[in-house]
């Protein structure tokens, strides 16, 4: 995204909004301002006419470096109708979307236990590594939630309740929308040459565009892998979204009460432990440790 700033180009990517009730398609063209374009947005994204401000910087000549989902991305191409050379896109490795009601519902459900508004949020915290992921809220009166991601309501609503259109992805395998892929490199540890206590990002190139432009930044650090070591720990590249057996009872229960009736009554406590021994143990396997 720098590189891009640099160039006299624009960014274009997911922020949040200054209350974080949502998340919507902005553009940069500030490099102080790339930091609201970081970290993962769990949610569903409002457009915000994205598709026809990018096609108007395109057309006048502007380099324009697009960051979204392979479905967004996917969008944007057959928007445009036609290849701009000028025009980069950089698709995520999706594990998909969970609605805006969830999100929103969440924050609310924070603000009521804290008396107070939320300042800053984040799904993806790192407060100890790479993982676990936490959850993370701060509020007008300082205080601080923080909690792993996926023993949150939110974290448990997301793991278990996509879009619909997520389950059926038709952008996953070789039916690739981007320039560049990235996303999280699982599977990594101590032991390979590239690893990063931080995080390690996992990067698929599928145009000839992508990697001129890849190379072309010099302050990053590049290591070759295969395709098949990526995919192996990272299956939602080629892979949709199964849908949880419990989906339909959750469903129905977060339309009628909410989120955290949904949580609280969709299954039972064993359930629940379960549910956290599964995550502890994805989350062991993403690092690339062994799980007894």
């Amino acid at each position: 995204a720098k590189k891009a700033i640099q160039l006299g180009g624009y960014v274009v990517g997911v922020a949040y909004s200054e209350d974080f009730y949502s998340a919507r398609y902005e553009i940069i063209n500030e490099e102080e301002d790339l930091y609201r374009l970081q970290g993962s947005k769990y949610v569903e994204t409002d457009k915000n006419n994205i598709y026809n401000k990018v096609k108007d910087l395109l057309e006048d000549g502007n380099l324009v470096l697009f960051f979204g989902l392979p479905c967004i991305v996917a969008a944007m191409r057959r928007f445009l109708k036609k290849e701009y050379p000028s025009f980069l896109a950089v698709e995520m490795i999706c594990h998909g979307q969970t609605p805006k009601a969830v999100h929103i519902q969440y924050i609310q459900y924070l603000e009521n236990q804290y008396r107070s508004k939320v300042t800053d949020f984040s799904v993806r915290k790192k407060c100890c590594g790479w993982m676990p992921a936490y959850l993370y809220a701060k509020f007008s009166n300082e205080k601080v939630f923080q909690e792993e991601f996926y023993r949150t309501d939110y974290g448990y609503a997301f793991s278990i309740m996509s879009m619909h259109s997520c389950y059926t992805c038709r952008f996953k395998g070789n039916n690739r929308q981007g320039d560049i892929m990235l996303g999280d490199f699982w599977g990594t540890n101590e032991e390979d040459e590239f690893w990063n206590p931080g995080g390690v990002s996992a990067i698929l190139v599928h145009t000839e565009k992508g990697k001129n432009f890849l190379c072309s930044i010099d302050n990053i650090k590049l290591f070759p892998t295969t395709f098949e070591r990526i995919v192996s720990h990272n299956l939602c590249v080629i892979k949709s979204n199964t849908p949880y057996g419990n989906l339909r009872k959750f469903e129905t229960m977060f339309a009628q009460k909410g989120l955290l009736y949904a949580v609280r009554h969709s299954i039972g406590r064993k359930s629940w432990i379960k549910l956290m021994i599964q995550h502890a143990r994805i989350a062991l396997i993403k690092y690339g440790l062994p799980y007894n």
